[in-house]
């Protein structure tokens, strides 16, 4: 088995983290939340679960899982209306799908949202996606990036993960894949990193699918 390309979603390639911040708002809100710049930045990366327990904590009256579906369909349905592409994603999703390159989206928000960005990406390029639903641990734990890399039949080592936040860097080192770290969110990684980048613009692409074992055409 050779090695293959795992993608998280928000704030590696799409700039989502503002979308998510300002719905979460909007929910808190309307339910009389106390919900400050702070409690947003923290739930950066962070499991769903997490940042709905601190609202129901803070006041909601209605489920976890409510929170979670109320403000996931939001963001889901703006990124549907504008796709907002980080700089070089759509360009190596692009080259991806044209070579064959096996590649998934791996992303602790809801299938949902996962489906919103399939839709948008170019045809081939993103082969599934692993969300909360299809995991029973989310990011830190190695389970969503290694469900991927089982799926996709690849070799971990071999496999090349694109991340932007701390859990979701846990995660891709104990799966046991390799680490290329945006810094979208953070000014550095978290976790040791094959390679730190500003945004996917900065990855050529013939080096990375040559560092995969597989060459570009």
């Amino acid at each position: 088995m050779t090695g293959a390309l795992l993608f998280d979603m928000d704030g590696t390639l799409i700039d989502s983290e503002s979308i998510w911040h300002e719905e979460m708002r909007a929910f808190a809100r309307q339910h009389r939340i106390d919900w400050t710049a702070a409690d947003a930045h923290w739930t950066t990366g962070r499991p769903m679960a997490e940042w709905a327990a601190r609202m129901r904590d803070r006041g909601a009256q209605v489920s976890s899982e409510t929170i979670i579906a109320t403000v996931a369909a939001a963001v889901a349905e703006r990124v549907r209306q504008d796709v907002p592409w980080l700089p070089g994603s759509l360009a190596l999703l692009e080259r991806v799908a044209a070579d064959g390159i096996p590649a998934a989206l791996v992303t602790n928000a809801t299938r949902l949202n996962a489906q919103a960005l399939l839709d948008a990406a170019p045809a081939g390029a993103l082969r599934f996606a692993i969300t909360r639903d299809d995991v029973t641990r989310d990011k830190p734990d190695p389970e969503p990036y290694g469900t991927a890399i089982a799926r996709l039949e690849a070799e971990a080592s071999a496999s090349i993960a694109f991340e932007d936040s701390h859990p979701g860097a846990r995660s891709v080192i104990a799966a046991g894949a390799r680490l290329w770290f945006l810094t979208t969110q953070l000014v550095e990684a978290p976790e040791p990193a094959e390679r730190t980048i500003g945004t996917l613009a900065d990855v050529d692409a013939d080096e990375l699918f040559a560092a995969l074992g597989r060459p570009g055409a």
